[in-house]
């Protein structure tokens, strides 16, 4: 059947493809504009950063990035151009996000298809059950900047099948590949072993496999020289040793023992693999799918494996292979999130599956075609969109409300941008400690945050050591950050109000020797809705008092009570010292073998969590809240999807900490938060 494509059906779709995009533009620019975020997590990781560079802070000496040291350098020159302030972080993130989504489905379906009217519907399409299914994450800045970390591994494809010569062709797909390290670690790393694992069947199948292993090979050097020369750029070989190391050792081990522990819902048990499935059933569909998808094209690259199909074949079996392996972080943390490059690369293949099927099937039933294109494939757009309407229902409020407030408010008459939220009391009260301790030329007190941020910003200082306590990842770098803090003994203090989120209790247990010093040696002299702001006190604290010591046998130990005295807190501060010995024969596996965790769960006592340890020590020190007159107790309990790990703990030892007056808010606001009550 003979389809007559006219101008007026290009204009049709490239508006339908064009709106979609106008609408996750106008709310990442109006969350921009409208500044509301939170105050430990996605904007000041990137800000801190873009601040480092801009003063001359190279990555991987003077700082790391949690997720590729490439990702910062990325938004760095829009930064720039856009104020190089706070917004100009924010707009960065969110259009360097915003573009690269609609941009890379447009780039894909383009080199698939090798037509612009049905990359436009397939992009549609896409971009309507993207927005449909809540992939957030991908479509604009969020906390962990998905998106950016995924894209360059979804363009590896396109460069595998690109209908150029093999010699730029391969230069190409190592460019990519190396830049999905670099620009997102772990789906760097999901990517390379796709690659590797497509490289296989084909240098297996092929009747040109000479040709086939030079091309594989040069791929990945390409890949190597990538990663190499772009570190080394932006840090030279110092740089570039820091910054491999954080993301490929320091990170990976930390993953699951600190992350994926309490208050995080991990993966604790195979018998507890079908409720968790069942809870969160996206998960488990989309990874099937994309195992389902990725068996299709193996075994069309077993047949085909040469050629311009092969090729097709084979950059279709990576991304599904891509899809499967970049879930190996839910491994780490079980959630959704995670899932989301997957679900992309279920859609792009399920879109171009549509694409080679529909017109056929609607030819042989005697359907003519609707605006250029198959009628089936267009009324699946329009469903798209009628689901994408009910199950997002801001959609309408978008188009109603959000685009034509950001086109007339902030286009045309220029409004500047808002901080709203609990920000403008954050700040004056944070900005009015900061000015009463100045010195005699104004200079500002020392302020060591655990989360590093605004307040350090507009005050034109950085963290001394790392700007996030939890990226002070391994061993080594928990203790030069603890030792940093130790040698610069700063006056002021922020760390995160208890209240404010269930994850300081976490930090607070993990990073207990800092909470330590601070009950000890500080005071608290004030709060802001988030954060609480702690004092060198001129007089150091009461010393802790031993309680009790003992050796430990089994998987229990029974702690005595403090006991109850008139006149004194029913709530006693303990701080417990564990020594202990990890046994986990598979340690040695990539990625998994780090996987069990190791944990002290408390009873008898109010804390709320239970505690993880770290293997690679054998001592911690953590804090528990023990009531008075009761004896509290600790279970020992190793979770892992592994055999054989296991940790005995060998000694015990536990001190009762003091707690000043003035630090009283703090323990009542930590009380609150653990026992779920409204703090006084």
């Amino acid at each position: 059947m003979t389809v007559t494509v006219k101008k007026s059906h290009y204009v049709a779709w490239a508006g339908a493809f064009g709106l979609l995009s106008l609408i996750m533009l106008s709310v990442g620019l109006e969350t921009a504009f409208h500044f509301l975020g939170s105050a430990i997590d996605g904007p000041f990781q990137l800000y801190n950063a873009l601040r480092r560079i801009a003063a001359g802070q190279r990555g991987g000496i003077d700082f790391q990035f949690f997720h590729g040291i490439g990702i910062p350098y990325l938004h760095y020159l829009p930064f720039r151009i856009l104020g190089g302030n706070l917004l100009g972080s924010e707009l960065a993130r969110q259009l360097v996000t915003i573009v690269l989504y609609p941009a890379i489905l447009l780039l894909f379906f383009r080199v698939f298809t090798r037509d612009w009217l049905r990359t436009l519907v397939l992009s549609t399409l896409v971009m309507a059950l993207s927005i449909g299914l809540r992939m957030t994450s991908m479509l604009v800045a969020v906390n962990s900047l998905l998106g950016v970390r995924s894209a360059f591994a979804t363009l590896v494809p396109i460069a595998m099948v690109l209908p150029i010569r093999p010699r730029w062709r391969n230069l190409l797909t190592g460019v990519t590949l190396g830049g999905a390290l670099v620009f997102g670690t772990e789906q760097g790393l999901a990517a390379i072993m796709a690659f590797g694992l497509v490289t296989v069947v084909t240098v297996w199948r092929s009747t040109q496999r000479r040709v086939a292993i030079v091309d594989a090979g040069v791929a990945l050097a390409v890949a190597m020289a990538t990663i190499v020369c772009t570190m080394v750029a932006i840090g030279g070989v110092t740089g570039m040793k820091g910054a491999l190391r954080f993301n490929l050792r320091m990170v990976p081990m930390d993953q699951y023992w600190y992350f994926g522990a309490p208050p995080n819902i991990f993966l604790w048990s195979w018998k507890a693999l079908p409720s968790f499935m069942a809870s969160q059933p996206r998960i488990p569909i989309s990874i099937l799918v994309a195992i389902g998808l990725a068996v299709v094209q193996l075994r069309r690259l077993w047949r085909e494996p040469d050629g311009e199909q092969g090729r097709r074949h084979a950059a279709l079996a990576m991304l599904a292979a891509y899809g499967v392996i970049s879930c190996a972080s839910l491994l780490g943390i079980y959630v959704a999130v995670y899932v989301q490059p997957c679900l992309r690369a279920v859609l792009l293949i399920g879109a171009l599956e549509l694409d080679a099927i529909l017109p056929g099937r609607d030819e042989r039933l005697g359907r003519a075609p609707v605006l250029g294109v198959s009628r089936t494939l267009v009324g699946m757009v329009v469903g798209a969109f009628i689901v994408m309407t009910i199950m997002v229902t801001s959609v309408v409020t978008a188009l109603i409300t959000t685009i034509p407030h950001v086109l007339v408010d902030h286009v045309v008459r220029r409004e500047g941008p808002a901080i709203g939220g609990f920000w403008p009391a954050t700040l004056a009260t944070g900005q009015q400690i900061i000015d009463a301790r100045r010195g005699p030329n104004r200079t500002p007190p020392t302020l060591w945050s655990t989360y590093a941020g605004m307040l350090e910003a507009n005050n034109g200082i950085f963290h001394p050591s790392t700007d996030y306590i939890i990226h002070a990842l391994g061993e080594e770098n928990r203790d030069r950050y603890l030792s940093d803090f130790r040698r610069v003994r700063p006056r002021l203090v922020q760390t995160v109000l208890p209240a404010y989120t269930q994850y300081e209790a976490w930090i607070e247990q993990t990073s207990w020797d800092l909470y330590a010093d601070l009950v000890r040696d500080y005071k608290v002299i004030g709060s802001t809705p988030w954060s609480i702001f702690w004092e060198r006190d001129s007089t150091p604290g009461q010393q802790f008092v031993p309680h009790w010591i003992s050796t430990v046998k089994g998987a229990t130990a029974e702690i005595p009570a403090v006991p109850q005295m008139p006149n004194q807190p029913n709530v006693v501060l303990m701080e417990v010292e564990l020594t202990y010995r990890v046994h986990n024969p598979l340690r040695w596996l990539p990625v998994v073998g780090a996987m069990p965790r190791y944990l002290v769960r408390v009873g008898n006592a109010l804390n709320r969590y239970a505690v993880t340890l770290d293997p690679y020590r054998t001592s911690m020190r953590f804090p528990v809240l023990s009531i008075r007159g009761r004896d509290p107790q600790l279970f020992f309990n190793t979770y892992s999807l592994l055999p054989g790990a296991s940790f005995e703990v060998t000694g015990i030892r536990v001190m009762v900490v003091p707690v000043k007056q003035e630090n009283g808010a703090w323990l009542d606001n930590l009380l609150a938060q653990q026992t779920q009550r409204p703090a006084e």
